[in-house]
């Protein structure tokens, strides 16, 4: 690569020279001004390139072969040699040499396995390690991998009639733990005090396979150690180089996995900052290919791209209710619930403001109760499940509703509703209590984009993320105390209110929702029986994924949809006549229960 012949200033700071892999940083014409640094083009030592410094931000392309930083109590902590052969003690020296001032400080904010590359950003401010911290704890913060996995995934992802195939791509989800002897793997917690693990989510993408390898483009939505690895191994495919996590071959001597993307808003200056890092060459060659002669321009990418859903059933949970059909089909159909008739399905139908004629997508529409309801008030719905068992069900009394079995995470697929939408597509989307329900759900909002008119809207009922998330959030009250089993022990009537004052009346203690988690996605299996489930019953069993609404904004963003409405729903239950009844219909009608959103497909 030449030597650039414009001088580093203020307003462009001088990208780095020399070799074909150096990195370059994209936007960097929108860093902070104010205390910018010239970027050497020579390493800083032990082979690490600075890619960008300023008074808050220090970010570095860190060579294989190099550690991230020592960890306490293990063998590169205790030893000072090695404590001081790491990325992190070298950017300390560059600093403290460069700045020649004391007490000159560097957070780490994330770490790189020793035996990948690529980007790692450092906090040299306390304001920027707050702010990255969280944004990277709060999965707002950009990252690409780029590797070689052993194996070639070929085959192609569904596409709609007329539009070229998608390269294979799909989402890994599982919970990993650490074991005795030190690997990660995902685990399954089958009794109580099992290991539950940490959610880990990673997203792939074929770029080229050939050679009995494949080129991949990885995202993730965590940042677990060892992830991508632990991820491509239980896939079927470890990394090229990967003795660690089951690869059986090294062909150019290091782990090919390269941290390729690093994008994160500035804790300075709120901008938006975009860092690429080109992957070795010899990756492309691994798979019989040659390096894109322009590699930032050239580069394939998946920002803002769906991910279609995995061929392979080991990458994502059955999360099909065609099992608990038969229950489900009674307690809506037959016993009905409270919640589904007076809240959630009038609510629905405000925000989507049907008409005669309108086309409407219902989305998991299950036994047919809502499109039923439409198909009176003159719309033209199309039901989608994938349990046979339900669709079975709303056939039986589908009036003018046309129902289909199908995934809605791979709606392109299906046949008949994609001939329907190239006709006509519709005017409207609906999505009663399902998505939190569903997993992955990228592919389905760009499925739906897909088939919406421009200007079209899509509607979504979900259980309230922040207040409602099961096994994340109860109720309790004011002075009364938990118990070691997790279960509220109860005071005294006389210990229930609370005096205000000697000679005032006493106030009566006030009932809360306990918030354990929010910010990190997750899932949990619900029993949906839990009384018969007491008594001896089989338990009957869903799952259900928990997403903050910044997440469920963003992807509706990146499928096209801008949100034009949110709305919050409580219960309309009260409770029966009672000391604490009024608090409690107080506190219910004021943490609300559900969530609507209503989005216009705007491109």
């Amino acid at each position: 690569m030449p030597k650039p012949t414009r001088p580093a200033t203020r307003d462009r700071p001088r990208r780095p020279t020399g070799r074909q892999s150096a990195p370059r940083a994209e936007d960097f014409s929108n860093a902070p001004a104010d205390g910018e640094h010239g970027i050497d083009p020579t390493d800083i030592g032990l082979g690490v390139r600075l890619v960008h410094e300023d008074h808050d931000v220090i970010v570095i392309d860190k060579p294989t072969g190099l550690i991230t930083a020592a960890m306490p109590g293990t063998p590169e902590h205790d030893n000072i040699e090695l404590r001081e052969n790491s990325a992190f003690a070298v950017v300390k020296r560059y600093i403290k040499d460069k700045r020649r001032q004391r007490g000159t400080r560097i957070w780490i904010i994330h770490r790189l396995d020793k035996e990948a590359s690529g980007l790692i950003v450092f906090a040299a401010s306390d304001r920027a390690f707050t702010q990255l911290k969280e944004s990277f704890r709060s999965k707002r913060v950009h990252r690409l991998y780029m590797a070689v996995a052993e194996g070639e995934i070929r085959q192609e992802a569904p596409s709609l009639p007329g539009r070229t195939p998608q390269p294979p791509s799909g989402i890994i989800r599982s919970s990993l733990a650490e074991g005795r002897d030190g690997l990660m793997r995902s685990v399954t917690p089958r009794r109580r005090g099992d290991d539950p693990g940490q959610l880990a989510v990673t997203h792939w993408r074929t770029v080229a396979a050939g050679s009995a390898r494949t080129l991949l483009q990885l995202r993730l939505d965590t940042g677990r150690k060892n992830q991508i690895r632990v991820h491509m191994k239980e896939f079927g495919h470890p990394l090229a180089g990967d003795r660690r996590y089951g690869g059986t071959t090294n062909p150019i001597s290091r782990l090919c996995l390269h941290a390729t993307e690093l994008g994160f808003t500035h804790p300075g200056t709120g901008r938006e900052l975009r860092f690429f890092s080109p992957p070795p060459q010899a990756f492309y060659g691994l798979v019989g290919e040659q390096a894109p002669p322009n590699t930032i321009d050239g580069r394939p990418t998946m920002v803002g791209e769906p991910a279609a859903p995995p061929r392979d059933a080991k990458s994502r949970p059955d999360t099909s209710w065609d099992h608990v059909a038969e229950w489900y089909d009674e307690l809506i159909g037959e016993r009905k619930s409270d919640h589904h008739e007076n809240v959630i399905l009038p609510g629905t139908l405000r925000l989507l403001q049907p008409a005669a004629g309108m086309k409407v997508l219902d989305l998991a529409c299950g036994q047919g109760d809502f499109c039923r309801r439409l198909s009176e008030l003159g719309v033209v719905p199309t039901g989608i499940d994938t349990s046979p068992r339900l669709i079975e069900s709303a056939q039986a009394s589908a009036g003018h509703a046309r129902f289909l079995v199908g995934d809605v995470r791979d709606l392109p697929s299906i046949p008949d509703l994609a001939t329907a939408a190239r006709e006509q597509p519709f005017d409207a989307a609906t999505s009663v209590m399902a998505m939190m329900n569903i997993d992955p759900i990228e592919p389905v909002l760009m499925g739906v984009a897909s088939l919406l008119k421009p200007g079209g809207s899509l509607v979504m009922v979900i259980l309230h993320p922040a207040f409602r998330a099961p096994g994340q959030t109860s109720w309790g009250w004011d002075g009364e105390k938990c118990g070691s089993d997790g279960v509220t022990k109860r005071r005294s009537d006389e210990m229930r209110k609370r005096p205000v004052a000697t000679g005032k009346k006493p106030t009566a203690i006030k009932q809360y929702r306990r918030v354990d988690g929010y910010l990190s996605p997750g899932q949990s299996p619900i029993v949906m029986n839990p009384g018969s489930a007491a008594h001896g019953a089989d338990e009957i069993t869903t799952w259900t994924f928990h997403r903050p609404i910044q997440t469920y904004s963003r992807l509706l963003s990146e499928a096209g949809f801008a949100i034009d409405l949110l709305e919050e729903w409580p219960s309309i239950r009260t409770s029966a006549p009672g000391p604490r009844a009024a608090e409690e219909n107080r506190a219910r009608r004021e943490i609300p229960m559900f969530l609507a959103i209503r989005a216009i497909r705007a491109r």
